[in-house]
């Protein structure tokens, strides 16, 4: 391994984390605790409409998955049509899946309309089947989504994989040509110096340890001092602690590892993603990976493990399955290795709105970059009182995880299961 390996995402060298350590006010109207895109999305349609809001991150502002994850942007979430279906029948199913196209337009039109300089480009997004059974199902899937989304997409038969990336370890695939790649870290500091721009304060380094009653108003404990505010958001996803304790109790840290290779070159880069597009995979390990903005290396992001581990030791796994990916890549250098927290709840579904006079949206599931920002204007509109902010993942049910206050003790008896599901779908 090398001596110059850096745990800290690669994202980072071009936006580095905005350092705002001011103390919060003492009262405020609305108290946004969590400063990642759902946070900093929020407090800009808050400002812009006049209130006076404050941002309080436990971490440096974006510190979290915002600025840590692959910077795929797409009109999903984890639920298909079948399984929404069952569940909450066919018309809200449609409504469910229709809102993933919402909130990519939503996301890629803020960033078009104010210019935020982050990258972003609607190169595609291809999805390969990892088996035979995987690519014969997808036709079925597809056509469901034009039929209930018209969503964009088409099949890529094995013999044409090659035109989309230099790997055989897939069975065919399909097109998204709406979904693109953009820098988190760039989209998260746009986001929150516009905010700023408006009128918000953002207050890094300001954990949240109670949230409390204080007459028709709330008091927000925190290191640096108490805040009243009329109303909060909780806008913590993945970073979901003990201390806002309804949402600890329904939304599972897992943790999202990603490694960036060292500068390879623009043609080799071409060379192993021809098609240029954001690629993603129907294996249980999850792997995801893409050209960085700037084309000359990789960045890849798996599941080595369901825990927060040391990333540096996960090198090892990931360049497993790079090189398996890509042979020609073998003892490439990797420069950069980190993780990041997904907010995942019960149903994998994101929620929001309003319980014991708190409002939220969290539990994205690993699809935030279009959703978060999306759902943080959509409370923060609810907040207003303007019925632009309903949406359907407002209706739905917001299911507690059974025996669970907040802290995972399970997923380390998970990962054996997880680990026989790699083996017995040949995974590395």
């Amino acid at each position: 391994m090398s001596d110059d390996l850096k745990t800290t995402p690669y994202w980072w060298e071009a936006a580095p984390r905005l350092d705002r350590p001011a103390a919060p006010p003492a009262e405020v109207e609305v108290a946004i605790v969590g400063g990642g895109f759902t946070g900093m999305s929020a407090a800009l349609t808050l400002a812009r409409a006049g209130r006076k809001v404050a941002v309080l991150e436990a971490q440096r502002p974006g510190e979290g998955a915002s600025s840590r994850n692959g910077g795929m942007i797409g009109s999903g979430h984890r639920v298909g049509f079948a399984d929404a279906s069952r569940q909450y029948g066919v018309e809200m199913a449609r409504e469910l899946l229709r809102e993933g196209l919402n909130a990519l337009a939503y996301t890629t039109g803020l960033i078009e309309q104010d210019r935020i300089d982050c990258d972003f480009v609607r190169c595609g997004r291809f999805r390969g089947a990892w088996s035979q059974a995987h690519y014969d199902s997808m036709a079925g899937e597809l056509e469901t989504l034009r039929r209930e989304t018209g969503l964009e997409s088409y099949l890529v038969p094995k013999g044409e994989v090659p035109r989309e990336v230099a790997t055989d370890k897939y069975q065919g695939g399909c097109v998204f040509p709406q979904h693109g790649g953009l820098h988190p870290g760039k989209l998260h500091n746009g986001l929150a110096l516009l905010a700023e721009k408006a009128g918000a304060t953002l207050h890094g380094l300001c954990p949240v340890t109670r949230i409390e009653k204080a007459g028709e108003r709330h008091r927000l404990t925190t290191p640096r001092g108490q805040v009243l505010a009329d109303q909060v958001i909780v806008a913590t996803n993945g970073y979901t602690r003990p201390g806002t304790p309804y949402f600890a109790r329904r939304i599972i840290p897992v943790a999202s590892f990603l490694v960036a290779t060292e500068e390879i070159g623009e043609n080799r880069v071409r060379a192993l993603i021809p098609g240029g597009r954001m690629i993603v995979e129907t294996r249980s390990r999850h792997c995801y990976y893409r050209a960085s903005p700037d084309g000359k290396r990789i960045v890849l992001g798996a599941r080595p493990a369901l825990r927060p581990v040391p990333a540096a030791g996960t090198v090892p796994v990931m360049r497993r399955l790079l090189e398996d990916l890509f042979p020609d890549l073998k003892g490439v250098g990797i420069t950069h290795a980190w993780n990041g927290l997904t907010g995942m709840s019960k149903d994998h579904l994101p929620h929001l709105g309003k319980v014991d006079g708190l409002w939220f949206a969290l539990g994205y599931s690993g699809s935030g970059v279009a959703m978060a920002p999306y759902l943080g204007h959509k409370i923060a509109l609810q907040v207003l009182g303007d019925p632009a902010g309903r949406s359907p993942f407002d209706r739905t049910s917001h299911p507690a995880v059974p025996f669970y206050n907040g802290r995972p003790w399970f997923l380390r008896f998970l990962e054996p299961w997880w680990r026989w599901k790699d083996w017995r779908e040949g995974s590395v």
